[in-house]
Order: C-alpha cells, then sequence, then structure tokens
C-alpha cells in the first residue's frame, strides 16, 4: 500500500509505521492522485522523509511538490 489513512491525515506507508484503524490507499490510486490528477502534494526531499505526510493540494503549506 502507498499511503496509510490516520485520523483525517495522510501518510506514505513505507515511511510510517501501521496503526490500528488506518485505512490504506493501493499504488495505483495514490499514483492517480499524486500524478495525474495531483489533487496530493508533500514536501520536497528530503523534508518528505522525514515527515511522510501528504496534503490535499487546496489545504497544502507552503513548499509542497505536486507528486511529480
Amino acid at each position: 500500500m502507498a499511503l496509510r489513512v490516520r485520523n483525517g491525515r495522510i501518510f506514505c506507508a513505507a515511511l510510517t509505521e501501521a496503526q490500528d484503524g488506518d485505512t490504506y490507499i493501493d499504488d495505483s490510486l495514490s499514483y492517480q492522485m499524486t500524478v495525474v490528477n495531483k489533487v496530493l502534494v508533500t514536501y520536497p526531499m528530503p523534508k518528505h522523509t522525514e515527515t511522510g505526510e501528504w496534503f490535499w493540494a487546496g489545504n497544502a503549506p507552503e513548499g509542497m511538490e505536486d507528486g511529480e
């Protein structure tokens, strides 16, 4: 699984530990949302590896990448 949804927040599943109640978004849907439709964005590297968090594009903090 590519993304983990926890308490309304979205995280990279590879960079975060699983917790009870997590919901998962698979690789194909994650690709569609980040690369194709660009509705989810994250910090540029290396900050992405520090936080692992993704944001809805309309609510993203400054300095986000568009998933490309």
